[in-house]
């Protein structure tokens, strides 16, 4: 009955059908609407480093990290939704399946408030562990304190998008994100260029930008057949929330765990000059492009995962496993040839300045070629949380990602002091998270076990 419903809407059951035109359809809509997402950052540098001045583009940058250490963490929780509810659908559950629709949404609505309030009186921890410099630290506040107000919008459509992943439908969060990052754009050149409200407009801009998408996400919860949310007839669950908790926090705290990794060598970044900082804060929004197409797959595969694992389709899970790995290394490897080639190109759009591009050039040249193992991390990592394993892939990305990156860097700048350190760091920490996936996943009894292998 309740699937029945749900076609209507375009859901789509991934427990039969051609794998991997199911990956490609899923992955296409997550692609091109995580490139809308990243706007929200690229136009913000782009506003200030063209519009307000180079010291105004290193402000945001020097942010970057602080920002994603909230983003990444609600990432996560929208992933613990998402896999609860793609489970209980390939298992058919109605019953479960409504008590973990209205219990994401309430939890998302209502505990983004909270962590918006924490985010703000964390604030200035933050930025003193970021080294951010005197000269900046003043635009860097003010475009933090307005950017983190919208961390409750942020949670919120992370958990409906996530939803409806689970559902196999990727056309309305693409929708909604180029809707919003189109507002984002217009409403970000217009505080700017207009008000002359510099750092603070695209901020501003950013927080309503953001609204929107929670207004149109939280109104089709309302309407989309099969969820039926409705204020008068909530099944809200402690237990579930646990649940969701359970399998997102990990996620969410190894992502959290990277940002802080990452901003401990922002602090480092921090120490050199204007332009370096904003060369490199350029180079990874840039870089940051290689690895969407997997991050993508890799939303299909766990998606496609759990709900076969749901329907006990273990034949299926290996197939879509395999596929997505080919897809996504095929992906990966166009995007880092089309970004290593275009670099300079694309780093001159955000700021003209001459040391800005060398800077910006050298960092996605000598770090790019990393996303080929990354890629291999996403795709793994999302099959193992598909299945419910969500603390081995977590485990992978803190020692890849954080312990060996920031050790890289940290022992590196005390051999050489050099900018081309911080260049090669990024590279070895995604090169290390990807081969510690890849051999888990080809030599894990658990993985054989629960027939994945």
């Amino acid at each position: 009955m309740m699937r029945k419903k749900m076609a209507s809407n375009k859901a789509v059951l991934l427990t039969e059908g051609n794998i991997r035109k199911q990956i490609l359809s899923f992955a296409w809509p997550v692609f091109i609407s995580s490139i809308f997402s990243e706007l929200y950052n690229i136009t913000n540098s782009l506003i200030v480093g063209n519009y307000v001045s180079l010291k105004a583009l290193s402000a945001v940058s020097a942010c970057t990290w602080i920002c994603n250490i909230f983003n990444y963490t609600f990432y996560g929780l929208g992933m613990g939704a998402g896999i609860l509810v793609a489970r209980y659908y390939g298992a058919n559950d109605h019953k479960k399946l409504k008590n973990a629709l209205d219990s994401a949404i309430v939890f998302a609505v209502f505990g983004g408030l909270c962590l918006t309030l924490f985010s703000e009186l964390l604030l200035p921890v933050l930025m003193k562990l970021c080294n951010i410099g005197i000269d900046i630290y003043a635009d860097a506040e003010k475009y933090l304190r307005i950017y983190l107000l919208g961390s409750s919008c942020v949670l919120t459509y992370q958990m409906c998008f996530f939803i409806l992943r689970s559902f196999g439908d990727t056309k309305h969060q693409l929708y909604y994100s180029i809707i919003s990052s189109f507002v984002n754009i217009i409403l970000g050149v217009i505080f700017v260029r207009v008000f002359d409200l510099s750092v603070m407009g695209t901020a501003l801009a950013t927080i309503i930008s953001q609204l929107s998408m929670d207004v149109l996400a939280l109104r089709l919860m309302f309407n989309y057949d099969g969820v039926n949310f409705d204020f008068k007839n909530i099944d809200f669950s402690f237990s579930v929330v646990g649940q969701i908790c359970r399998l997102g926090i990990p996620a969410g705290f190894q992502n959290m765990l990277i940002a802080i990794s990452s901003m401990m060598v922002q602090s480092y970044v921090n120490l050199f000059p204007n332009a370096v900082i904003a060369g490199i804060g350029v180079a990874e929004k840039i870089s940051n492009w290689a690895q969407m197409g997997s991050m993508a797959i890799a939303s299909a595969t766990m998606n496609i995962v759990a709900q076969n694992m749901g329907a006990e389709n273990y034949d299926r899970v290996k197939q879509s496993i395999k596929e997505a790995v080919k897809i996504s290394s095929l992906v990966t490897f166009i995007l880092v040839m089309f970004i290593f080639t275009l670099a300079p190109l694309l780093v001159s759009r955000f700021n003209r300045d001459s040391e800005v591009i060398r800077i910006g050039t050298e960092m996605i040249r000598s770090a790019i070629f990393g996303m080929m193992f990354i890629n291999l991390s996403h795709i793994y990592n999302a099959a193992c949380r598909g299945a419910g394993n969500v603390r081995v892939p977590m485990m992978i990305a803190i020692i890849g990602q954080v312990i060996c990156k920031y050790l890289f860097v940290y022992i590196g700048l005390k051999i050489h002091y050099d900018v081309h350190v911080l260049y090669l760091g990024t590279a070895f920490g995604f090169t290390m998270a990807g081969l510690l996936a890849f051999i888990y996943f080809h030599t894990s009894s658990w993985i054989k076990e629960h027939h994945m292998r």
